[in-house]
């Protein structure tokens, strides 16, 4: 499953909660977090602490792994001299 929002993150953390049949306060008990995190974090709040949403994804049992995307290649001599100089621009 790839994602990519904070509302994925949260609708996943939700779903696997509830598919556990865990209440939001039971959950907050096992990751050692406040209630309010979780309501925050199922809500997609963007200003959640990395090592909190860690603790909170373990106690569910979800491993979070990072895929880096293809370096994109190095760009060519030619493409370089179809950069745009201002400094050596001439009107037609």
């Amino acid at each position: 499953m790839t994602i990519t929002t904070t509302s994925e993150l949260g609708q996943t953390i939700r779903n696997r909660r509830t598919s556990l049949g865990l209440r939001q306060q039971d959950l907050a008990l096992a990751a050692n977090v406040g209630v309010r995190f979780i309501v925050d974090i199922e809500n997609g709040k963007e200003t959640s602490q990395v090592g909190l949403v860690l603790r909170l994804l373990q106690a569910l049992g979800i491993r979070l792994t990072a895929e880096m995307s293809p370096v994109p290649a190095a760009r060519s001599a030619s493409e370089e001299s179809e950069t745009f100089d201002p400094d050596n621009f001439t009107p037609s």
